[in-house]
């Protein structure tokens, strides 16, 4: 349908004056009144096209003949400034250009009278709407045009698409979701179910479910009455949180769930249905069954513990002992009672023994070991040595949230071990002043026994009278006291040199051949330890001290079976590789491992970390300075109760034996 709009500006030409003169007054009359009628209808189009709230505009030969204020606004210009200065193409997205183009020629040309569409326009900022335009062909001072209402539809717009993209949302949540969702009547019919609870149950789909489950109560529920527990705490609350029972699944199996659901009435409060979720908890009840079960059986290791435990909150406070650190405290029973709560950082005795700044150090995250820390109890009454492990505990963020304390007296360990280590160093040096008096005693007393014969011959003569046998019989007597001198020498210069190990005799040697006779020899495996040996098929030969090659690996397997006292799946690994001119020993055992605080001490003569008993430490001493004697290298590696390792690298033969020193 179109519409004829007349506008007409200016003064009325002439020739029309006149002919309205000349007319028959009955005309003019007539004419007066049409036009008096139509002047009103154009007012009043006008009055409500100027206040509508939807834009109208006219469109002539590409420009706006015509534009309301509601129509300018929405392009943020005014009248004055679109009307036959500005066409639709000023107003419209690039891209949408063409189809309202199109739309308006359609119009025009009369193919079309009215069309409804949409499009993009542009505003003044270069801000891009979207507007809904109901446009017709109708005719502007006798030639065709287009009128039409637009409307900024962009808030409109953004909220469709909102709610689709929440309806999607929505759909995506309920299709996705991990927990199962579900609509059941009171009568106990599905309704709807998602995809997760029709797993969750055995069922292929919601249409399976919900045609073989038509009796909620007794089809589903493993305990009926737990259903009309459900729907008792619904009808009264209008929710249920967390509700747990047991469900049949389609195979007859049970599954243990929890449900979250609400009473969904209409409007006259009638029960409509209900709807919620349903989360599998199986597993986690299994979780936390055995959680349950470790923390008592960790609970009960504590407790029975031979050694202090106990933890320390973020600022120093106990907050948990055991009974062990009630003994060794010496407070018995009111162990707990007078510990938790006190501030160990802040007790003077802990601040005076160092082991504040450990604790602290703890605190920040540093783990730590102390081996027999001398330390004064928290009341100052008893001086006690102890090994102490510290370790940060850390929260599910990786914040420190406290220090976990592990002590074990040592104290008589401490003073045992002090003093078989003075009697073996004692003992030690006993035998090496009796072996140095022994070998010097004889040379020296025939040095002065030749000396005083020497003397006493020469006395014997007038120095004027001394003949030429004379001079060689005190020759002889010179050479002996010369001979025997150097002897004293050389074993002076031996027992100077016990610990280079100079004068060693080296001579070609299989190691592989070696070490398979020293673990014949060692008989280890009647020890349950269990020895694996890997070794490289033609292992070249070394050059040597056989004796002292032998002492080396002894020693390094001896200590290995020491580390290993005790455990059930000792094991010994001991490996041989080729190296850059090298043969490398790898000698392994999961043992209790060397801490890094001694771990650069243990090749010094007298250090030991094995109880006196099994030695003063000599061993590890005598090991490096034959290896070195020999040109070859030896370095340790470990990590504490999960073993050490030795590495002992000897030149292959043909290789210079040049000393090396430690790796």
């Amino acid at each position: 349908m179109g519409y004829r709009v007349e506008i007409r500006r200016g003064p009325v030409p002439e020739a029309v004056r006149r002919r309205r003169r000349t007319g028959r007054r009955t005309d003019v009359g007539q004419g007066r009144g049409r036009h008096e009628t139509r002047r009103g209808s154009e007012d009043t189009f006008r009055d409500l096209a100027e206040k509508s709230l939807a834009g109208i505009y006219i469109i002539q030969d590409g420009v706006f003949k015509y534009s309301n204020p509601a129509f300018s606004e929405i392009f943020d210009y005014n009248v004055e400034e679109m009307i036959e200065k500005m066409g639709p193409k000023d107003m419209v997205l690039p891209e949408d250009w063409p189809t309202v183009d199109e739309n308006i020629r359609k119009r025009v040309s009369g193919e079309v009278d009215s069309i409804h569409y949409e499009f993009k326009g542009i505003t003044r900022t270069r801000k891009v709407i979207d507007v809904e335009v109901y446009g017709s062909r109708t005719r502007y001072q006798g030639r065709p045009a287009v009128i039409g209402t637009m409307l900024d539809i962009t808030k409109r717009k953004r909220a469709e698409e909102l709610l689709k993209e929440a309806e999607e949302n929505y759909r995506s949540i309920f299709e996705n979701a991990v927990e199962g969702i579900f609509q059941i009547t009171p009568q106990g019919q599905f309704i709807v179910t998602n995809p997760a609870l029709e797993k969750m149950l055995g069922y292929g789909s919601t249409e399976e479910l919900t045609a073989t489950l038509k009796d909620a109560r007794h089809q589903l529920y493993v305990q009926p009455a737990r259903r009309l527990e459900f729907m008792r705490i619904l009808e009264k609350k209008g929710v249920a949180y967390g509700f747990e029972c047991d469900l049949y699944k389609k195979d007859r199996s049970t599954t243990r769930v929890s449900m979250n659901a609400r009473a969904v009435r209409d409007t006259d409060g009638s029960m409509l249905y209900y709807e919620g979720t349903v989360v599998d908890t199986t597993e986690q009840k299994k979780a936390e069954d055995e959680l349950r079960r470790l923390n008592e059986f960790n609970t009960a290791i504590i407790d029975n513990a031979p050694i202090a435990i106990f933890t320390l909150d973020r600022r120093g406070v106990f907050n948990s002992v055991n009974p062990a650190l009630a003994e060794l405290s010496g407070l018995g029973p009111e162990a707990g009672e007078r510990l938790i709560g006190l501030n160990w950082l802040k007790n003077a005795y802990t601040v005076k023994c160092g082991l504040a700044s450990h604790i602290s150090k703890g605190l920040r995250g540093q783990a730590f070991q102390l081996w027999d820390f001398p330390f004064i109890n928290y009341m100052g009454n008893r001086s006690l040595y102890m090994d102490f492990k510290g370790v940060p505990l850390k929260g599910k963020n990786r914040k420190i949230e406290g220090l976990l304390c592990i002590i074990e007296e040592t104290t008589d360990r401490v003073k045992t071990r002090a003093k078989l280590m003075q009697e073996g160093k004692m003992s030690a040096i006993g035998r090496l002043a009796a072996g140095i008096a022994h070998e010097l005693n004889n040379p020296l007393g025939t040095l002065v026994a030749y000396s005083e014969r020497a003397n006493n011959y020469l006395e014997s003569f007038p120095k004027s009278t001394v003949g030429r046998t004379d001079l060689k019989k005190l020759r002889g007597y010179l050479e002996i006291i010369e001979e025997e001198a150097f002897r004293c020498k050389s074993v002076t210069t031996d027992i100077l040199g016990l610990s280079r190990k100079e004068g060693l005799e080296i001579s070609e040697i299989d190691l592989g051949n070696l070490l398979d006779n020293i673990l014949e020899l060692m008989n280890i495996d009647g020890s349950n330890v269990r020895v694996i040996k890997t070794a490289t098929p033609e292992l070249p030969h070394i050059l040597g001290d056989i004796n002292a090659t032998r002492h080396i690996f002894v020693n390094l397997i001896s200590n290995a079976v020491d580390a290993l006292d005790g455990r059930m799946d000792a094991t010994i690994r001991i490996r041989t590789r080729v190296k850059e001119h090298q043969v490398v020993v790898e000698i392994e055992d999961n043992g209790t491992g060397i801490p890094d605080s001694i771990a650069d001490k243990i090749f010094e003569p007298f250090f030991t970390t094995k109880e006196s008993k099994k030695g003063i430490g000599l061993g590890l001493s005598l090991c490096y300075d034959f290896v070195s004697a020999m040109g070859g290298t030896i370095r340790v590696e470990s990590r504490p109760g999960l073993g050490t390792t030795f590495f002992t690298a000897l030149p292959v033969k043909g290789q210079s034996n040049t000393r090396k020193g430690r790796l």
